[in-house]
């Protein structure tokens, strides 16, 4: 079930704070492909039965067939294996960020860097954004929340997913 953006205090406060008014938005997916924490992820857009396009989540890129558009970030598991391990391996029940503020994968746009502000797309690493730019053939799917530096490589960083799904 999706998470709510409603600001509601049920306590009499109105001390609205970092946590009370985290507009984050969740829902739970299956992992088709083995994903990890901060991965850019998409639908199973080829799956053949229309209720499990939606359903099931790969690592977003545009190297495969087809081509997998970024709706959210992995945010967490749900599972665990034998040995008491987060579990992310396919068939696992994981939890996306579909909109809000997270920690995501990105490169260092080629070495140059990025900065806060600018917006991000799915590129061919599969998990990963990079920097978006104007003849980019997929759609936005983040904006960057913090200084990415020259030659940084890439890394996890705060960033602001656009809703997509």
């Amino acid at each position: 079930m999706a998470t709510s953006t409603l600001l509601q205090k049920l306590d009499g406060g109105s001390d609205f704070g970092v946590t009370t008014t985290n507009r984050r938005e969740t829902e739970v997916f299956i992992a088709k492909e083995t994903v990890a924490v901060g991965d850019w992820v998409a639908f199973d857009y080829g799956a053949t039965e229309d209720g499990d396009v939606t359903l099931g989540i790969y690592k977003a890129d545009t190297n495969s067939t087809p081509k997998r558009p970024a709706i959210g970030v992995v945010l967490e598991t749900l599972d665990v294996d034998n040995n008491d391990v987060a579990d992310y391996s396919a068939g696992s029940r994981i939890r996306v960020v579909l909109s809000g503020v997270c920690d995501a994968k990105t490169s260092d746009n080629g070495g140059a860097g990025m900065a806060i502000g600018d917006t991000l797309h799915v590129e061919t690493t599969a998990g990963e954004a990079d920097l978006y730019v104007n003849t980019s053939t997929q759609p936005i799917c983040g904006i960057l929340a913090e200084t990415v530096a020259a030659a940084a490589g890439s890394g996890t960083r705060r960033v602001v997913v656009i809703k997509q799904f």
